[in-house]
């Protein structure tokens, strides 16, 4: 049983929730509206008793910052890196600000649904889109695992259609190189590692000397699963320029020492492109930032004939698609060249070939099957061959 009772001016209620555990607290100055928080509480901690109900309705009426920063601070014990948490972050707080949410319980379909059609008014992708549905969903679930809500408001609301044109592209070899002639010494060889290894901004700014391994007779990266996107423990091999480049840069630095100092920021990265003479934008829109450094990479290994299983795992790719269909720019493909190398259907120039007639089936022989124009296993022997087998086939005829 439960009670409520005045104190200070303010009702209290008091009851056991359904762990057993006493509650005590103030919720209202009218005494009916405290039996009705205490009658709501008793029920609801019935059905939680009996299965009926899975979450405590006292956490869903938390602040929604609240849940946030501890869904976030989940995500620092999991191995998130700083850059996902912050996006994550800033994907939720941006969305309870639009619309409002002051709890958890505040997030309803309608409610995801409306805040998504925002977002495509203001004219991003349907990737970037799908990519906040995306977040907002993994929090609530979240909150379902943890008992804060009954179920997925995401669950009723399906992905929009991402087949958006690529606004991203990636640079030719050519203006690859004119990038690191144009750069400083500093950043040369950063633009030359996330060139040839594809790491990510925050990969690269997170890498220690410690996970360069140059005097093997392969060298190559091991990068930790703390600072990976994917969460798992990777390695990516080295070219032997990079590894020569990485030796010159190391000096006598520790292996706890950072890699790089300092990864260049977008008003840098922009101003070694002017001063490569490449353009930030082409004629299809299509920008240069530095992630495109890493399509460039996806771009070289597809151009050079690597098996896309090998870009996939080079790349660090789960989903073979996202190798093939998003980070390759096909605009830099040998398309023609493939084009090229496809048999000529051409027809000889003396004579048009014969119509087929019904019952035609011939091989590539004009006119009627007949045993003139069929090759015999001795013919194929006898004008084929070394000379001593065409010379017994010759003496056996």
């Amino acid at each position: 049983m439960g009670r409520v009772y005045k104190r200070d001016g303010k009702y209290w209620i008091d009851y056991v929730d359904h762990r057993g555990k006493r509650i005590r607290r103030s919720v209202a100055l009218d005494k009916s509206v405290a039996q009705k928080v205490l009658g709501d509480a008793m029920a609801a901690g019935e059905k939680m008793k009996a299965g009926v109900l899975l979450a405590d309705p006292r956490q869903g009426k938390r602040p929604f910052q609240e849940h946030v920063d501890a869904y976030v601070d989940d995500l620092e014990r999991r191995g998130r890196d700083q850059m996902y948490r912050y996006i994550v972050r800033k994907h939720l707080e941006a969305a309870a600000i639009e619309q409002g949410w002051q709890r958890v319980t505040d997030v309803t379909p309608r409610e995801v649904t409306a805040y998504l059609r925002v977002l495509a008014g203001r004219k991003l992708s349907g990737k970037t889109v799908n990519d906040y549905r995306a977040d907002i969903a993994a929090f609530l679930g979240w909150c379902v695992r943890n008992a804060i809500l009954e179920s997925n408001a995401c669950d009723q609301v399906p992905k929009g259609n991402a087949k958006t044109d690529k606004t991203r592209r990636a640079l030719s070899i050519a203006e690859c190189r004119a990038l690191l002639a144009a750069s400083p010494p500093e950043r040369r060889v950063v633009y030359l590692f996330l060139i040839f290894t594809g790491l990510r901004r925050a990969e690269a700014a997170a890498l220690r000397w410690g996970d360069v391994h140059l005097d093997v007779a392969n060298p190559f990266l091991e990068v930790p699963a703390s600072i990976t996107k994917s969460g798992r423990h990777e390695t990516v091999p080295l070219v032997p320029d990079l590894a020569e480049a990485l030796r010159g840069h190391r000096g006598d630095a520790r292996a706890a020492t950072p890699v790089f100092e300092e990864i260049p920021s977008m008003p840098v990265f922009r101003r070694d492109l002017a001063g490569a003479g490449i353009e930030e934008e082409d004629g299809r829109g299509r920008k240069v930032v530095l992630h495109c450094l890493r399509h460039s990479l996806a771009t070289m290994l597809a151009t050079s004939g690597v098996p896309m299983a090998y870009a996939q795992r080079i790349m660090r790719h789960r989903d073979i698609r996202l190798t093939a269909e998003v980070y390759t720019d096909e605009s830099l493909l040998p398309l023609s060249g493939a084009m090229n190398a496809l048999p000529s259907m051409s027809l000889p120039l003396a004579s048009d070939p014969a119509p087929m007639q019904p019952g035609d089936h011939s091989l590539g022989f004009a006119g009627q099957v007949s045993a003139k124009n069929v090759p015999t296993v001795r013919h194929n022997l006898a004008t084929a061959g070394t000379p001593a087998l065409r010379g017994a086939v010759a003496a056996a005829s």
